[in-house]
């Protein structure tokens, strides 16, 4: 596989363990919204290129191909309805532009669905059907503070962390509101298990995830800070694999834990560094069909990519604003088709690429 040093650009080692003398609250801040330190990619046009983007480079097997960006409704060719316009035209027209995407879920319709962190909102953009909706207005009582992730069930109900107001919103399909429930102290990444009626959350601020039915009633937890197999240091996402297994991201521990479903700890790997394989800030976590596992990460802003047992195997995407190139990758997702979806937070906008298979 392509061997990939990474350029060292980000604090020393002793800058970013500076952070626990700085307080949990600079560091909760930092691991789940500030940028990770990352530079501001020179200004270039963003367009499709005219050559596939490929990584590895050739002559290696391709592994990962670029297909697309989304940006907004008219990337998928949604056109507003005959009401729509009309409010356009006497209220002035609406922006669906996304402004600070973070975590992405796709439901069995295929509709993407991204929580937007600066816009509070959800988009849900429906590329069969050409349409787009947004969940934005949830009733008198509640409200979008600073929606963080997305995940569906199995009947593609949405369910919504959001980390200021310290809940989980649930819609049903449509969008409509059904309920919220308390999610610790500062819920962010959100995955759930519909065969085990398990919904998982990762508390950044209490340093552990949390346990709920579907119905939002608590179930257990488990975790706690330290460095120690099981134990957290502001853990920022997780996933869940076709065995029920829990992938977190351990961010300030600068690694990857894996668990049972019941929370049993199995293994980890990963270490802080700048070389290849190491991490920096690591923030979203998906697995393809064959159990390799991506990581974004914001500091390198690069997607690496591991087989199974934890070996690196290559990494694609650097710091820019063109095609297949990132400032701040954050969420991640692969749907069945294998389509890997990536939130390109300060670019505003969904890369979208392939896993191509092993060979």
């Amino acid at each position: 596989m392509q061997d990939v040093q990474f350029k060292k650009k980000g604090p020393s080692n002793g800058a970013i363990y500076g952070l626990r003398r700085l307080g949990a609250a600079l560091a909760l801040a930092a691991v789940t919204l500030a940028p990770g330190c990352a530079s501001t990619p020179e200004k270039e046009a963003v367009l499709t290129p005219q050559t596939p983007l490929i990584w590895p480079s050739p002559p290696e097997p391709a592994r990962v191909y670029y297909l697309k960006t989304i940006s907004k409704p008219d990337d998928i060719g949604a056109s507003k309805g005959f009401f729509q316009r009309v409010a356009d035209l006497i209220l002035g027209p609406k922006a669906d532009r996304l402004v600070k995407p973070y975590g992405i879920s796709v439901d069995s319709k295929g509709r993407i669905i991204v929580a937007d962190t600066a816009f509070k909102r959800v988009h849900i953009f429906d590329e069969t059907k050409k349409s787009y909706i947004a969940i934005e207005n949830l009733g008198r009582k509640e409200a979008f503070e600073s929606p963080i992730a997305a995940a569906v069930d199995a009947q593609d109900n949405i369910y919504v962390t959001d980390s200021v107001s310290q809940k989980v919103f649930v819609f049903n399909p449509k969008g409509k509101l059904l309920f919220s429930f308390p999610a610790g102290e500062r819920p962010t990444g959100i995955a759930i298990n519909s065969k085990e009626g398990r919904v998982y959350v990762t508390d950044t601020a209490s340093h552990s995830i949390m346990i709920y039915g579907l119905d939002g009633k608590e179930k257990g937890s488990f975790g706690g800070r330290g460095k120690n197999p099981g134990q957290f240091n502001y853990p920022v996402d997780l996933t869940i694999s076709a065995s029920g297994d829990l992938y977190v991201v351990d961010s300030l521990n600068f690694r990857i834990q894996v668990f049972d479903s019941k929370g049993k700890h199995l293994t980890s790997f990963g270490r802080q560094g700048d070389g290849t394989g190491d991490f920096g800030r690591p923030k979203g976590i998906a697995l393809d069909r064959d159990g390799n596992i991506y990581v974004a990460d914001a500091l390198f802003d690069t997607i690496q990519v591991f087989d199974r047992n934890g070996h690196f195997l290559l990494n694609f995407g650097s710091l820019g604003r063109s095609a297949g190139t990132f400032w701040l990758p954050s969420g991640l997702f692969i749907d069945r088709g294998n389509r890997i979806y990536v939130s390109d937070s300060y670019n505003s906008r969904i890369q979208v690429f392939e896993y191509m298979g092993q060979g």
